[in-house]
């Protein structure tokens, strides 16, 4: 059994942002790859949970193993995805990134395993009062609470940090840039993303 597990999370379908995220470029990189060092840097081994249209294409581009959502609940958002991962896979803790996320770092990832302690079951960033769910450290024990949500048809990644004992840490205690966790949700953030680079150069 591993002590922790990386798990990519790219089963969404981009609606709002016109193209799939995880292809989308950054530097000369595309989005994924930014999560995947994270999680190659800081994880014992890591896993695709890919939507199924991305299948072919993730599998031509990596040898890490890429996986669709659990057949009982496909579309059924991330918390599907963190369930298919704990299905597959055998490990303490299970680290999830999304896929659009091209400014997090390994170093992130270090600081929020550092505040594993016995009892709690989720690690979470609480940046500027908002909880990010998908940049995150989870304990194996929370799969049967993540299934019995997902039968009952509750998608929402909230409801599990509610029920279960976990540790929100903010951006002061993880002495981080709370840019970091900007998600590219649209054109328009992919636009500032850039634009913001621009910026800083001709400073």
């Amino acid at each position: 059994m591993h002590k922790t597990i990386g798990v990519l999370l790219a089963g969404g379908e981009s609606r709002r942002f016109g193209q799939p995220k995880a292809f989308a470029e950054y530097h000369g990189k595309k989005f994924w790859h930014y999560s995947m060092e994270a999680l190659i840097d800081t994880t014992e081994k890591q896993i695709i949970i890919s939507h199924q249209n991305l299948l072919t294409k993730f599998k031509e581009q990596t040898q890490v193993k890429v996986i669709t959502d659990d057949h009982h609940f496909v579309g059924d958002g991330p918390k599907a995805g963190l369930y298919t991962a704990m299905k597959n896979e055998e490990s303490e803790w299970f680290v999830i990134l999304s896929c659009d996320i091209p400014l997090i770092s390994g170093e992130l990832i270090q600081k929020l395993l550092a505040y594993i302690s016995p009892g709690k079951k989720v690690i979470i960033p609480n940046i500027e009062g908002k909880l990010h769910p998908l940049v995150g450290v989870y304990h194996h024990s929370v799969f049967p609470l993540i299934e019995k949500q997902l039968v009952n048809k509750d998608r929402k990644m909230m409801t599990l940090l509610n029920q279960v004992n976990g540790l929100f840490v903010t951006e002061k205690e993880l002495n981080i840039d709370p840019k970091i966790f900007s998600n590219i949700n649209s054109p328009k953030d992919y636009g500032m993303l850039l634009n913001n680079d621009k910026i800083s150069e001709s400073k």
